[in-house]
């Protein structure tokens, strides 16, 4: 089977696009690279001093929603990935050890 990665983007004024992200003959390896467009976009978000709520705000006003489909065509979004929780789960992440680094 394989499984296909595609990210959505909400540009302002409502419209959307789609991209290819990359095709994955596993489930894990698909999940890897969703979890790479979240971190990716989070880290270069994050500011310091920002909040937990902070910048998950920007990852639903902004960052890519990436999606994850099989060629069984049983399937719009495969179980096993939730990108919201993935997001929120990595800005408490970025946010605590950022309070936890020394200033400098």
């Amino acid at each position: 089977m394989t499984y296909y990665v595609e990210g959505l983007t909400n540009f302002h004024g409502g419209e959307s696009n789609v991209r290819r992200i990359g095709e994955f003959e596993t489930l894990e390896d698909a999940i890897r690279a969703s979890e790479r467009v979240i971190d990716e976009f989070l880290a270069a978000a994050r500011e310091n001093g920002m909040t937990i709520a902070d910048l998950f705000f920007q990852y639903e006003k902004s960052g890519e929603v990436p999606f994850i489909f099989s060629d069984d065509a049983r399937t719009i979004n495969v179980r096993g990935f939730n990108h919201f929780k993935y997001a929120m789960n990595r800005c408490g992440e970025l946010c605590a050890r950022a309070e936890n680094e020394p200033a400098g």
